[in-house]
């Protein structure tokens, strides 16, 4: 189940994500827009995964090829959430 903002690039709700995983127990719940490096924490600590976009282009802007320093940053971000959910 993808659960979305608005708009692209517009964060997800992060009391609809809880709100959907809390009703579908055993699927996997989704934030599909307007994860960023410092939201992916929160983000995971409630859902199954993201889709990230928009956040990984040069200036955060969804035409723009992507930044490779922001992707870094990103996954590093991600890592570290996942790496504390396991302890």
């Amino acid at each position: 189940m993808l659960i979305t903002g608005p708009i692209t690039g517009v964060p997800t709700s992060i009391g609809e994500l809880r709100t959907v995983k809390d009703a579908l127990p055993g699927t996997p719940v989704l934030a599909s827009t307007g994860v960023t490096a410092d939201t992916v924490g929160e983000t995971l600590s409630i859902a199954d995964g993201v889709i990230v976009g928009t956040h990984l282009k040069y200036d955060g802007v969804t035409w723009n090829p992507v930044d490779p320093e922001r992707a870094t940053t990103f996954m590093a971000a991600a890592t570290k959430a996942r790496a504390e959910m396991v302890v």
